[in-house]
């Protein structure tokens, strides 16, 4: 089968450190590993695109602001479907896979040039989200292109039963729930444990609690260093990405006078990071009380992969993921005391590595990243999908 994968969103480079570029980069490359020939249509990141297949990319427009940068996002859409018309049909994909991007319509426009079914990933209900936490100045037209998306799409695919829900208050059915995963090469690789310990100047006795993610106020970081002080004083925070909270952050260590216990890795390779997660001894994924919570954390899936025993708020798709790998703990959304005693639980309870074990056995069955690419494309009505 010939996957044609689009990403139009110059936000989610090919490639990128934040987790919606891993994610694009991961169901790109199990397609190709499960035998499909796959091109990649996406923007262009700084270095050489990490995936194994044909790439077509566009170059980044460059930074901007409010109204000019969704002008941009614009402009970039229609580049998509015309510059890349010709791509396309040359290419003559069964399938394109497109994630959702805000104006994305191109998409829709290839899939009706060459014919083939049009699959919609869908991580979020976009013009909401923008609107919410960014801003969004072209709400009309990012509303009406977004729903003609969402309806003319053949197969939509949401990341959480809360996205699909959703999506089905617009397009009503024909909405899919696929959870995301991790990569499994990742995490079979080697790891030299103390060198990476050792770089964060982590001492023997210590216990390392890890946040992965972009420094955003959603993913809720901010507990994890208020939480501090009221934890055991061997544990640590490692913190690994980077975003327009970092100062804010570093600020907050100091008042809470932390600074001495919290390491910021900054944005880290996606190899590297992974190295920081199982290098770690709990993982955190402390988001804030959110009441539409929808997100599928792809932080979890790592921590299961790692066989790393975790703390988490209890929202959405979070406390069903406890329940099916037998492992974490949840806690009261945005409560730094519930956080520190979940820690504190985590690190001395004995029977959490156990735990954590078998849920990496059974994360390794069900959630790599091949595993949801077979899911995916068992939702297509084309034929040829290769079994992992």
């Amino acid at each position: 089968m010939r996957i044609l994968v689009l990403c139009t969103d110059q936000g989610v480079r090919v490639p990128g450190t934040k987790g919606a570029a891993l994610h694009l980069g991961a169901v790109t490359r199990a397609f190709a590993q499960l035998g499909h020939e796959v091109l990649l249509m996406g923007v262009a990141g700084h270095d050489a695109p990490d995936v194994d297949c044909r790439t077509w990319l566009l170059s980044h427009p460059g930074r901007a602001e409010g109204r000019q940068q969704e002008l941009n996002k614009l402009a970039l859409t229609a580049q998509f479907a015309t510059r890349g018309l010709d791509v396309a049909v040359s290419f003559a994909p069964d399938v394109v896979y497109e994630r959702l991007s805000l104006f994305g319509t191109a998409g829709l426009a290839l899939a009706d040039a060459t014919g083939a079914e049009h699959v919609l990933e869908v991580n979020a209900i976009l013009s909401r989200e923008q609107s919410r936490w960014r801003g969004l100045h072209h709400v009309e037209e990012a509303v009406r292109r977004e729903e003609l998306t969402l309806c003319g799409a053949d197969q939509v695919v949401a990341v959480s039963d809360e996205v699909a829900q959703a999506v089905r208050e617009v397009r009503g059915e024909r909405v899919h729930t696929v959870p995301n995963g991790f990569d499994e090469q990742l995490f079979e690789a080697e790891v030299d444990r103390d060198a990476v310990r050792g770089g964060w100047g982590v001492g023997g006795r210590e216990r390392v609690a890890v946040f992965v993610g972009t420094l955003r106020p959603w993913h809720g970081v901010e507990h994890a260093v208020r939480a501090l002080p009221h934890a055991p004083r061997e544990v640590r925070l490692v913190v690994v990405g980077d975003g327009p909270g970092r100062l804010e952050l570093e600020r907050l260590a100091e008042q809470c006078r932390v600074s001495d216990r919290v390491v910021l890795t900054g944005a880290l390779s996606h190899t590297d990071a992974v190295a920081a997660v199982r290098s770690a001894d709990l993982g955190l994924a402390p988001y804030p009380e959110l009441d539409d919570f929808a997100f599928s954390p792809l932080k979890l899936y790592e921590y299961l992969a790692a066989g790393l025993p975790f703390v988490a708020s209890r929202l959405g798709q979070i406390s069903a993921l406890v329940d099916e790998y037998g492992s974490g703990l949840l806690v009261q959304p945005g409560d730094p005391l519930a956080l520190a005693e979940g820690i504190r639980s985590t690190v001395s309870d004995a029977g959490a590595a156990d735990r954590a074990d078998r849920a990496r056995t059974l994360a390794f069955d069900r959630c790599g990243w091949r595993a949801r690419a077979s899911q995916i494309l068992t939702l297509t009505t084309r034929t040829g999908v290769a079994v992992p």
